[in-house]
């Protein structure tokens, strides 16, 4: 790795007063994760459609990149559907899975064509409400989330599928009826969705949800007179690794994950349906790192850690800021070229790592065993390629960090010859401020 480091720091020398942090994308990285997804889960398109999740990562670039390997994009929001059809994205494949939709999101989504999955009865009775006024010109791609309340995983906010999830409609002995009522009343009702939770959920209760959610497609095809449901969503959110340096665990590899849904729900894959994914975390995080600057090092009182001052906090590590305990990466300590610091263990010192807001609380990490840093060594925070720079947060109008892509381009010499892309450019100060309004705000009629 340290090659590609001394190509951007050394010899481009892209990170510097101006650009003090900067996000790098490993895109051979990236295409390999979508290799062996593919390789696990043969997709024609048809009977099988991966989509990656743009809330995940949404970079052009990065989008950009996953549209050519032939996966769709797994959308949070209109805006996400919006971007997604702007790259091009065939509208078949975008999918639009927001909790709380409004009647223009989901007018717009009808319009589009893109796959909709509605959260809740009253999403449905929009839906039928806009099908009623007759100006959907395209037979409607819309689905149900169902909660299979499975039960969640390690953390509390990434699990879904409990009896408190804010997600879907609860499929518990007490519902059935009133779900299976729903498919009957709305013979538009094409799909299903589920999703169990991320991070931190185990594989067997992915596998365990998927079971679940095609034992009650087949009660919903059997009250419908056989007539099959077209898509069924199984969702996302296999774990990885924030500990492992380059390798996903293997207790999570998509190979096992095929292998387990294969044998607990054959008919998952039998191609009547359609399946649909929407991985976006195992696939993108490994291939990202971030490389921020150190500025300055407070070592005054000798019984407090000495304190690293660096351009990188809570502006874009917000769940690790604020739960330390749950989110952590590795870092490591570059000098100004690109080399790694490396000492014997006992000459590390110990260092809080702080953020560049004016908030007591940014603190990248604490207490992290690094070689002896001085101010111009540079931090390479590993695993940020998914659900780091795409929660980037305009608190206190800090300019966010420019972000590369770069694959390698001569096997030969392996990390010394790179194609660098520069995926999101250097914002002016009025590019960042402009998220604050106008300078001459409008009155209102």
């Amino acid at each position: 790795m340290d090659a590609i480091y001394q190509v951007f720091l050394g010899k481009k020398n892209i990170l510097n007063d101006s650009c003090p942090s900067i996000d790098i994308f490993d895109l051979d990285y990236f295409n390999s994760r979508i290799t062996s997804l593919l390789k696990a889960f043969p997709s024609d398109g048809q009977n099988l459609q991966h989509t990656f999740a743009v809330k995940a990562n949404p970079l052009r670039g990065v989008l950009l990149a996953a549209k050519a390997r032939g996966l769709g994009a797994e959308c949070a929001s209109i805006s996400e559907v919006l971007l997604s059809l702007s790259l091009g994205f065939e509208p078949c494949k975008v999918i639009f899975d927001s909790p709380c939709k409004t009647r223009e999101d989901i007018r717009i989504a009808l319009n589009s064509g893109v796959v909709m999955n509605l959260d809740n009865e009253r999403e449905m009775g929009l839906v039928h409400e806009i099908l009623q006024e007759g100006n959907v010109k395209d037979r409607p791609l819309v689905g149900l989330r169902i909660n299979p309340v499975v039960g969640g995983g390690d953390f509390d906010i990434l699990s879904t599928a409990t009896k408190a999830s804010k997600f879907g409609l609860p499929l518990c002995e007490n519902t059935k009826e009133r779900i299976l009522s729903l498919f009957e009343e709305c013979g538009w009702l094409n799909g299903v969705h589920i999703h169990v939770g991320s991070q931190g959920v185990p594989l067997k209760k992915f596998v365990d949800g998927a079971k679940k959610l095609m034992e009650f497609v087949h009660k919903i095809e059997s009250c419908r007179g056989g007539r099959l449901l077209e898509t069924v969503d199984i969702g996302g959110g296999l774990s990885t690794s924030y500990i492992l340096e380059d390798v996903e665990p293997k207790e999570f590899t998509f190979a096992l994950y095929k292998e387990e849904l294969s044998k607990a729900v054959p008919e998952l894959f039998d191609g009547r349906r359609r399946v649909i994914t929407e991985f976006g975390r195992s696939l993108a995080l490994k291939a990202g790192k971030t490389l921020t600057r150190v500025e300055h090092i407070k070592e005054w009182i000798p019984e407090i850690r000495p304190i690293i001052q660096t351009h990188v906090g809570v502006n874009q590590f917000i769940r690790e800021t604020y739960l330390p305990d749950t989110w952590s990466h590795r870092i490591s300590l570059l000098n100004p070229l690109g080399n790694t610091k490396t000492c014997a263990p006992e000459n590390k010192v110990l260092y809080d790592i702080a953020g560049p807001l004016c908030f007591q609380g940014d603190y990248l990490q604490s207490s992290v065993s690094l070689p002896s840093a001085t101010p111009g060594d540079v931090l390479a925070i590993h695993d940020t390629g998914a659900y780091t720079m795409s929660m980037y947060s305009r608190y206190n109008s800090i300019r966010p960090s420019v972000v590369y892509g770069y694959e390698r381009i001569n096997e030969e010499e392996k990390d010394q010859c790179l194609r660098i892309s520069c995926f999101k450019e250097k914002e002016t100060a009025e590019e960042t401020l402009g998220i604050w309004g106008s300078s001459n705000p409008r009155l209102v009629d």
